[in-house]
């Protein structure tokens, strides 16, 4: 080594002062020693319960977690500490009441299914335009509508399906004559 470099191994960062160059000259003053060891600012999470998830090991500067629901993910740290993710995920899963109407029935198709643009209709193939529920939940649900009559709905999303406007009429209509006619037998 010669006299303008660091005299520290692996260093070869020119002298500035008493043979150390700045970074390892300001850790002398600072800490005392120019390689000071610092402690590992990481936590141990290992077993600390977020909401739904207990963390289980690190994966870099993130942790894999198991979720109540059996699932498993991979969360950032400070999403764990600020709370902004204490489940796995998966929204059919968690965060879903069994008391909702109609309203919310439909938005919750919308987030779990997306647009239903996106999609044809089941009936004839053309752009569909509504989430039309199918009438075969066997926990079917009701709310009074603008008529007198109510109106069925389920709070399941995978009990609609892609409709245009026309076919979605019709069907309400069909199904709307059948259970006439069977209330007008019994």
């Amino acid at each position: 080594m010669s006299e303008t470099t660091c005299t520290l191994d692996d260093c070869d960062k020119p002298v500035k002062r008493k043979g150390l160059c700045y970074g390892h000259y300001m850790k002398q003053w600072r800490y005392g020693t120019a390689t000071p060891a610092h402690p590992s600012k990481r936590t141990d999470l290992a077993g600390r319960r977020f909401g739904s998830l207990v963390a289980i090991e690190p994966t870099g500067s993130r942790w894999l977690c198991a979720c109540d629901c059996g699932a498993s993910s991979v969360v950032r740290v400070g999403d764990l500490n600020r709370g902004t993710t204490s489940n796995c995920g998966d929204r059919a899963e968690h965060h879903r009441r069994d008391d909702i109407r109609y309203a919310a029935a439909h938005d919750r198709v919308r987030s779990d299914r997306g647009l239903v643009q996106q999609y044809p209709c089941i009936d004839c193939g053309t752009a569909a335009q509504h989430w039309s529920y199918n009438h075969d939940d066997p926990d079917e649900l009701e709310q009074e509508g603008l008529s007198a009559q109510p109106v069925a709905y389920s709070i399941h999303p995978e009990h609609y399906s892609p409709r245009c406007i026309t076919c979605h009429r019709r069907f309400d209509v069909r199904h709307a004559n059948a259970r006439r006619l069977s209330d007008a037998v019994q």
